[in-house]
């Protein structure tokens, strides 16, 4: 795609004012209440945080009530104090046999101690995140990739399957959309969803520089709004969408990333023209469904 679309005119404007339109009217609490980041606000402590805000990331595949679920089991077993219980190995191993989909046997224990470890040798895990960002980027996807390969390394050899899957890299052509979801949580300010977690710890971080998490309808809902035009769900896509977002709020790009999320998981957003929803959808002014056909309400 050469350059960007922004919307179905050349003006920002609409698009800007759509978008901070839908924000004032979502109920955050109530989004945030459903969202897997809703079982990391109970830790007052910015350590716990970070730990559990991974654990809980790294789980975020597959149905919400499924994550739910077992992310919960999993804290549960870690107690009050998750960072300080993954440096314990008799409590790291109380996780061993832990299942969700493709996790089984040693792959929690062993994605905890790569986790203790990282903490050990740099003090939290945000200081190691950022110990891998060369500086240099306008985002964080340099230090995703040395991220990931700091938290491989520190999980040793002969990775299973299960546990290379809890550690997303984007330089292996995905979208890493769970890593960048846990970016999100920790270095967004505090405001009642996102947690401001390594800022809490004194740690320099730039909201501007994250990527947005890309799932499927983050995607669907880009293309109908003209953030991006590319086909494939990769990370060249969400930066596309992220630059995009950035033109609107240059030092907050994702501030519109949960709400426009939950309009597609709420099936509010079709992935087709529906006559009934998009008559009432909040972004259809410049949605490219948006244009009524001739034979509005018969077509697509």
């Amino acid at each position: 795609m050469n350059g960007l679309i922004l919307g179905p005119g050349p003006s920002l404007d609409p698009l800007r004012r759509t978008l901070d339109g839908f924000l004032e009217g979502v109920d955050r609490p109530a989004l945030a209440a459903s969202d897997p980041v809703a079982l990391v606000h109970p830790y007052s402590d910015p350590g716990d945080q970070e730990v559990a805000g991974l654990l809980v990331a790294m789980l975020a595949y597959g149905r919400v009530a499924s994550i739910r679920d077992r992310a919960q089991a999993a804290l549960s077993v870690l107690g009050p104090r998750p960072s300080q219980a993954i440096a314990d190995p008799e409590a790291r191993q109380t996780l061993a046999g832990f299942v969700y989909r493709f996790q089984k046997g040693q792959d929690l224990p062993r994605f905890l101690a790569a986790l203790a470890h990282l903490r050990a040798e740099h003090g939290s895990l945000g200081a190691a995140f950022l110990a891998g960002d060369p500086g240099g980027s306008t985002d964080y996807a340099p230090a995703m990739g040395a991220f990931a390969g700091a938290l491989s390394s520190a999980a040793g050899r002969r990775l299973s399957y299960g546990l290379r899957f809890l550690i997303p890299d984007a330089q292996k052509g995905g979208a890493a959309k769970r890593l960048c979801l846990y970016l999100r949580w920790m270095i967004r300010p505090k405001d009642g969803v996102d947690l401001g977690t390594w800022s809490a710890l004194g740690l320099s971080v730039e909201p501007s520089r994250l990527v947005i998490p890309l799932d499927t309808h983050i995607h669907r809902i880009g293309r109908y709004l003209g953030l991006t035009d590319r086909a494939s769900p990769n990370l060249e896509t969400a930066q596309e969408i992220t630059r995009a977002l950035a033109r609107l709020a240059p030092t907050d790009p994702l501030r519109y990333d949960l709400a426009l999320c939950h309009l597609g998981i709420s099936g509010r957003c079709p992935k087709r023209r529906d006559p009934v929803k998009c008559e009432g959808c909040p972004i259809r002014a410049v949605c490219r469904l948006g244009d009524e056909p001739p034979d509005w309400p018969f077509g697509e």
